[in-house]
């Protein structure tokens, strides 16, 4: 019943009346957050600090937890799932089925999320463009098995458009993933640093700028 009324209460237009709600059944969210109207399907439990922000018309599926930090958003048309559940026996994992958003954190448009093995998105990070694809779940053709592994952004780093970030890959702080590249399998690409191609490989030094953060200059 109460998957039921979250997903009812996402679907509300008024959002003083949907915060309300959505604390009554258990959620924690601030009261100067922002929730657009979601399709939300058993999820068990949003955490949303201040100033944070859920655009209109994302999916949520099956996830254990969302917790985005203070000024974080997710801005249209994202679908974020827990595709994979692990089998009697098998380790879950810390992050297991949770995205977790740091601080001014974004997630942009047109995105799908696998975080059936944990998205971590420290301060500061960016999914910029559209169509990039994270999938923390994959089959290992090696000994026939799936690996569930965590994918972590760390603090300050960018995933450009139409990338990739397979399970257990790490984006070292302040690097940039470039336009249509692809992180590896338990790929860690270093810090400060550019990274393009398929798999992707370190190009240069990088410095991002700090305005390149600021959410204002994009959206007005």
């Amino acid at each position: 019943m109460r998957s039921l009324l979250t997903t009812f209460a996402f679907l509300l237009p008024f959002r003083s009346l949907k915060i309300r709600l959505l604390n009554r059944l258990g959620h924690d969210i601030h009261p100067t957050a922002f929730v657009g109207i979601c399709l939300v399907r058993n999820v068990a439990r949003f955490e949303l600090a201040e100033g944070a922000q859920i655009g209109h018309f994302n999916v949520f599926d099956g996830l254990d937890e969302i917790r985005l930090g203070r000024g974080s958003r997710i801005l249209l048309l994202n679908y974020f799932m827990a595709g994979y559940t692990v089998g009697p026996g098998e380790e879950r994992g810390e992050y297991y089925k949770r995205l977790q958003m740091g601080d001014n954190a974004h997630i942009v448009t047109l995105h799908v999320l696998d975080c059936s093995g944990g998205l971590v998105i420290a301060d500061d990070c960016w999914i910029t463009g559209v169509r990039s694809t994270v999938l923390t779940h994959a089959f290992d053709p090696q000994d026939g098995a799936i690996i569930v592994e965590p994918i972590t952004l760390e603090k300050g780093s960018l995933v450009a458009t139409s990338c990739t970030m397979l399970p257990g890959s790490v984006l070292g702080e302040g690097a940039l993933l470039a336009a249509g590249s692809t992180a590896w399998t338990r790929q860690e690409l270093a810090a400060g640093s550019l990274h393009g191609g398929v798999p992707a490989r370190r190009l240069s030094p990088l410095k991002i700028a700090e305005r390149v953060y600021d959410l204002r200059r994009y959206t007005g």
